[in-house]
């Protein structure tokens, strides 16, 4: 019998996770308090709030069936005086720690007319601002080093191409969809920046945010985290081993290797696609009256071929009947043996 390699854990529960939400600490519409009983009932177990350039432990706000995360969200502004085309790096800071409130943000007093409470950001000494790579990959660093993960947010909405984010290093993740942007027009459905982060040799990992500004965006993108418990230890485990896979609508059961064959098992689905780093691919499609749940790829042409790559990933996406879809994070073909 060929030797199964579980890819996402078989854990009693998958907690619906969403990492990017602002609050009225910055310029969001709810308060903390507002935003947990919101996210709740819309079926969530995982919180971090990330409002602009502050940082704000709220773990008095746990109970027993949910969960806030420390974090923030920081920007790295181009020299451009016409907001519609400024290019910004927009980062998500999640700290591996409850209280650990270190931040790279500018020294700033919230004056949003709704906050609910003063908060002064600290600040990094002779941390680089300017928007070059050097910038950007200098605060990411320190980030790191005071034990946060790094997401890099929406680069539709930040006006950025190829040139921008491709030196862009230490990444633990990244936005693969951004519903509040998506609510205001820019296709935020980011595989193509995805997939080139990949090819970089990037090991990132695929998330879906509200980056709730209002409650128009609430409940239309997250990630699904295999913890073995809620407890922040247990899913700051799982974010760090990739634990997780990113979704607007599919559930996905079961990810694993069997062989040299992948299994899929999943909510119903129109079509389940496996992509790799290069023109490898395959796709199963529904019937004309029924749906999938689940599918199976026979890797061997490509096993044959990029075995010996260390550059080699596979990763795959399910797609619902209404579009909606769910990505998984990519994985070594080491991880497959």
């Amino acid at each position: 019998m060929a030797n199964v390699k579980h890819l996402l854990p078989q854990v009693p529960q998958y907690f619906k996770t969403n990492l990017h939400t602002h609050t009225t600490i910055s310029d969001g519409k709810l308060s903390p308090a507002e935003a947990k009983e919101a996210y709740k009932a819309a079926g969530y177990r995982v919180l971090c709030l990330t409002d602009h350039n502050v940082i704000v432990n709220h773990s008095d706000m746990n109970d027993p069936d949910f969960l806030f995360l420390t974090g923030t969200e920081i920007n790295i502004d181009e020299e451009n005086s016409n907001s519609y085309t400024k290019k910004t790096y927009h980062l998500n800071l999640i700290s591996k720690r409850p209280d650990n409130l270190w931040s790279p943000g500018r020294p700033q007093h919230v004056k949003h007319p709704g906050a609910q409470q003063y908060v002064e950001t600290m600040h990094f000494e002779g941390m680089d601002y300017s928007y070059t790579p050097d910038g950007v990959n200098a605060v990411i660093a320190a980030a790191n080093e005071h034990d946060y993960f790094v997401m890099y947010n929406h680069p539709t909405w930040s006006c950025q191409a190829y040139p921008d984010y491709a030196p862009v290093k230490g990444l633990w993740g990244m936005e693969v969809r951004n519903s509040e942007c998506n609510e205001l027009g820019n296709n935020e459905n980011n595989f193509r920046v995805y997939k080139d982060m990949l090819n970089l040799g990037n090991r990132l990992y695929p998330t879906g945010t509200d980056d709730l500004h209002s409650p128009r965006a609430l409940g239309k993108s997250w990630i699904m985290v295999g913890a073995t418990e809620l407890s922040y230890e247990s899913v700051i485990n799982a974010l760090e081993k990739g634990d997780l896979y990113m979704s607007c609508g599919p559930q996905i059961h079961s990810l694993y290797a069997e062989g040299s064959t992948l299994k899929l098992t999943c909510s119903g689905a129109q079509k389940i696609a496996l992509e790799t780093y290069g023109r490898f691919a395959r796709c199963v499609f529904a019937g004309k009256d029924a749906l999938l749940e689940g599918a199976e790829f026979d890797l061997t042409p490509f096993l044959e071929k990029c075995a010996d790559d260390p550059a080699a990933y596979i990763y795959l996406t399910v797609t619902a009947p209404d579009g909606s879809y769910a990505v998984t994070r990519a994985y070594s073909l080491c991880e497959l043996a």
